[in-house]
């Protein structure tokens, strides 16, 4: 009995045994294949981020070339050619972004950008834009807000904006007569934090049978081969992932013959302060400089160093800049720009990230390393990247950059860079933003600084403004008595923080010429950037001065 039951044992010892090292090879080939999908997920990655730079990069300079063919002498047949030209290559860039966005997404590696954003003036920058499609179509776009909306939330303004936008193309897309309504509102009114955004269309309504098909990737209502309207099917599925990324809600509903209503609810929260984050930075010859140039030093132009090994990319950028009074100066690669700023002191550098010989991260870290030694901090650096990753936001920042822009470049974005990084030199590199500079220029009289018929309304509105502005004028050289501090102290939140107030109190009274310089100090503090924080500092006292008297005047 003993026998039988040692050899039992024996036997569930030897079962255990295979069974312990089965296990140990299903855990070592769980492994195996563990470490190969990390590494395809890497492969992924990388080869998302070598194709967005690869396809981006020929795509900056047909965009670029085109814009500036534009602004040439042309018969109409050629300018006919070069819009189309323009017009094709915007499409394809859209239809690389949808690729990149929805690839992202399918590999986990889409991230958002939370920071506070104005969130009236984000959809009082995209309704005038679909206004101006729907008239040619002769579809009426309104927009509807709550009265009840907080200006400022914390949120992904990009995407928000993304969203909004494709839900705003369909609608007008596919609506040929009637409206096209958005409605951005409280959800609920007890809980402010909780909007719902709705676009409504009397277009043709989509059938029941096909409403399945509306999410899905690749899919379109209409797959017949005589379909009436284009596009990949990818825009719908991004903005449900998208929306949901932002953990809410997307959903529809549509009767043929009534129109489609599509909606999605966002939880934005109202931030108690403004936080900051960068965006969405020997013998040697001398730099060889553009033909209107002196390389002497001296100049108060600003010098710029444009750094591409792409020939074509370089071009593009000199020709923006021809229109300016700034010194330009092209480098082919990092090395060269490394050796550029040993010789001259540049105000900006536009920096291709990856380049031969020497990419744009180590160039910068090294010129940063370099004005470290002679104790100066006034370059701006900034990237010019197709690889539209948080990764590579991480690294540039990482380097020394203030910031980076996308390519192909916008040329709006980077009038926003120069005006706020470079705002003594008053660069204008767009024909409308120079009448805007010109007559701001011009405005340096007391009456400049009040806009007087906003400020009537005003006085129409509130029976009694003197109190109004008794607490203003008040409350003013308190508010610039702190910031002045926080510039003392470069204390990039304060300055932000009181920047902001500052620009909503000082705008009610239309006083908009110092609104708008307390909101390019609080876009200099939310990117870190206060090399000129100081100058701009001075520009927001004298104008606060001159608002000053004039709203005086109101109380005498």
């Amino acid at each position: 009995m003993l026998i039988k039951q040692e050899k039992q044992l024996r036997d569930k010892i030897s079962h255990l045994e295979e069974k312990i090292q089965l296990l140990e090879k299903n855990r070592i080939i769980l492994e195996r294949k563990a470490r190969q999908a990390d590494s395809a997920s890497k492969a992924k990655s990388d080869f998302l981020a070598m194709v967005s730079h690869e396809i981006r990069t020929p795509m900056n300079g047909v965009i670029g070339l085109s814009e500036l063919l534009l602004e040439t002498k042309l018969e109409s047949r050629q300018k006919q050619f070069a819009e189309l030209i323009l017009s094709s290559a915007r499409n394809l860039l859209t239809l690389i972004n949808s690729l990149l966005d929805f690839s992202k997404i399918e590999a986990d590696k889409m991230t958002l950008d939370i920071k506070p954003f104005n969130l009236r003036e984000l959809l009082d920058e995209i309704v005038p834009l679909y206004e101006l499609a729907g008239k040619r179509k002769g579809v009426e776009v309104n927009l509807e807000v709550d009265p009840g909306l907080a200006e400022c939330y914390l949120g992904d303004a990009y995407r928000i904006r993304q969203i909004l936008v494709n839900l705003l193309g369909n609608g007008i897309k596919f609506t040929d007569r009637g409206s096209v309504q958005l409605s951005v509102v409280l959800e609920k009114k007890k809980d402010p934090g909780l909007i719902r955004f709705t676009i409504t269309d009397s277009g043709p309504g989509i059938p029941e049978d096909k409403q399945d098909r509306l999410f899905v990737a690749f899919s379109q209502v209409d797959n017949s081969s005589t379909r009436q309207y284009s596009g990949t099917g990818l825009g719908l599925s991004i903005c449900k992932k998208l929306v949901e990324l932002m953990d809410g809600t997307l959903d529809f509903s549509s009767r043929v013959g009534q129109g489609s209503s599509f909606w999605f609810t966002l939880r934005l929260v109202r931030p108690e302060t403004v936080e900051t984050k960068l965006q969405p930075d020997n013998s040697v010859p001398v730099p060889p400089m553009t033909d209107n140039q002196d390389p002497g030093g001296g100049s108060n132009f600003p010098r710029i160093l444009i750094v591409d090994d792409d020939e074509t990319n370089r071009m593009v950028l000199e020709e923006i800049f021809r229109k300016t009074d700034a010194l330009i100066v092209s480098a082919e690669n990092g090395e060269q720009a490394v050796q550029f700023c040993r010789q001259l002191p540049f105000d900006l550098i536009l920096m291709d990230c990856r380049m031969p010989v020497m990419d744009g991260f180590e160039a910068t870290a090294r010129i940063r390393k370099q004005l470290r030694t002679v104790g100066s901090t006034t370059m701006v650096i900034i990237a010019l990247t197709a690889d539209a990753t948080m990764a590579t936001e991480k690294k540039c920042r990482q380097v020394g950059m203030d910031g980076y822009l996308l390519k192909p470049l916008d040329t709006t974005q980077l009038q926003k860079v120069l005006d706020a990084r470079l705002p003594d030199f008053n660069l204008a590199i767009l024909p409308e933003h120079a009448d805007s500079a010109g007559r701001n220029s011009l405005q340096n009289t007391e009456e400049a600084a009040v806009d007087h018929a906003t400020l009537e309304e005003l006085c129409r509105t509130i029976d009694n403004i003197k109190p109004v502005i008794t607490i203003f004028l008040n409350l003013l050289p308190r508010r610039l008595k702190k910031l002045e501090k926080a510039v003392q102290k470069q204390d990039s939140t304060e300055i932000a923080s009181i920047a902001h107030t500052l620009r909503g109190s000082c705008s009610q009274f239309g006083a908009y010429g110092l609104a708008e310089l307390c909101s390019q100090a609080e876009d200099m503090a939310r990117d870190h950037n206060l090399t000129v924080i100081k100058q701009q500092y001075d520009r927001i006292y004298r104008t606060a001065g001159e608002v000053s008297v004039i709203l005086q005047e109101k109380l005498d």
